[in-house]
């Protein structure tokens, strides 16, 4: 068989894997409670040992949500790769999709949701944030760069073995990349994706070394589907569950691997972060992400995963719960502002509190847009448009914030 030729799953069995879902999903809902607290805990509360404790763990949730990112293009792509291979209507629709993934990112960016104010109001410093790249921007333009591989090199294996190089690379380059001030050589918009060293309170999610954990996600994927193939020939002791079990061991030596190179990795680079831009905590973060990747996949596998299951809801619909509790949290509605009015004045109890109840509301929301998937599709594409209309009437027509 054709290397580009990799076997096409019957239709019936097309459904989504459940523990992928259950990855991104607490990945969202960790990420909600992360913009939560950093966007409402008093300053005592933030220098508080337990916070450190409570920022390490958040400090896996865009790994994780990368990660998984990457995990189900692989899945996708390996049910599609025919249509992926040439430039017909399925490989147009994939990239609309991620270019629209990159547009909610800008979207989400815009310094002023009025197109007037934009005009006459808006700041050199507010430009300079908008073309920051955030973990939207850099999910989208990842996934294009790797249907561009795959494209160009007409196969899968030679595209995800080309993807584990660029990962490592990226990884290994990025304290570099992070020592150069490319607002001197690129423009703003491009330079926004090499690194956020003009962000120190937010330095957003450039694809050094951010790519690289998606990357990583997608060659999982493909390692992963190699190793259930396996396990359908009759005969093959090899099977996803080996593959995952092998995982364990790998993500161990991986975080090993991290603290020895530590030292030297210090001494080596002119400029140097370990929590930003560090291959060895690169390392520490994709191991337990690799782990956390394995736990979900035998949680499904014992214990299965219920169809009613919060969190793989919410990993279905990322994107809109993503993209919501930004805004409630972040959003100007006229003249209010959550995080303004807050104004980091919670405790833990209040801050909890909040973030129980704004992933009670993006449950309800994730469930509702699950019904209307599910309906007819007009209905959706009704929904769709109106939103659209109302949000264009609203930048052009809308009051001033």
């Amino acid at each position: 068989m054709n290397e580009s030729s990799s076997p096409q799953p019957s239709p019936q069995k097309s459904k989504r894997i459940d523990y992928i879902d259950l990855l991104r999903g607490w990945a969202v809902i960790v990420m909600i409670e992360t913009h939560m607290m950093n966007a409402t805990l008093s300053q005592q509360a933030m220098e508080s040992e337990a916070f450190q404790w409570i920022k390490f763990i958040n400090g896996l949730v865009a790994p994780s949500f990368l990660f998984a990112s990457g995990l189900a293009y692989a899945v996708t792509t390996r049910r599609k790769i025919n249509n992926y291979l040439s430039f017909g209507t399925q490989l147009y629709k994939q990239i609309r999709r991620l270019l629209f993934v990159v547009f909610i990112g800008y979207l989400l960016h815009l310094p002023k949701f009025n197109f007037h104010q934009i005009l006459y109001e808006t700041t050199e410093r507010s430009w300079q944030i908008f073309f920051q790249a955030d973990v939207l921007q850099c999910i989208g333009v990842s996934l294009l760069s790797m249907q561009v591989l795959l494209l160009l090199l007409k196969s899968e294996r030679r595209m995800y073995y080309t993807l584990l190089t660029l990962a490592v690379i990226i990884a290994s380059i990025s304290p570099i990349v992070w020592g150069i001030d490319w607002w001197n050589y690129l423009p703003l918009p491009i330079a926004g994706y090499m690194n956020g060293i003009h962000f120190p309170d937010f330095p957003g999610f450039p694809l050094f070394p951010w790519a690289a954990f998606l990357f990583a996600g997608a060659v999982f994927g493909y390692f992963y589907l190699e190793a259930k193939e396996s396990g359908k020939k009759a005969g093959s002791k090899y099977n996803e569950s080996n593959m995952m079990m092998r995982v364990l061991w790998i993500a161990l030596a991986v975080m090993v691997f991290s603290w020895l190179i530590e030292p030297f990795a210090a001494r080596t680079y002119p400029v140097y972060d370990y929590g930003l831009s560090s291959p060895s905590f690169f390392l520490l973060r994709l191991g337990i992400v690799m782990v956390l990747c394995a736990a979900m996949f035998f949680y499904e596998k014992r214990l299965t995963v219920s169809p009613k299951s919060l969190a793989t809801l919410i990993g279905r619909e990322s994107l809109i719960v993503y993209s919501v509790h930004l805004l409630l949290i972040h959003g100007n509605f006229a003249t209010f502002n959550f995080r303004n009015k807050v104004n980091h004045t919670f405790g833990y109890a209040e801050g909890l509190i909040a973030t129980a109840l704004l992933i009670a509301l993006m449950i309800a929301l994730a469930f509702a847009w699950d019904k209307i998937r599910k309906m007819d599709p007009r209905v959706k594409q009704w929904i769709q448009w109106g939103v659209a209309a109302f949000l264009v009437l609203l930048f052009f027509f809308g009051p001033g914030q």
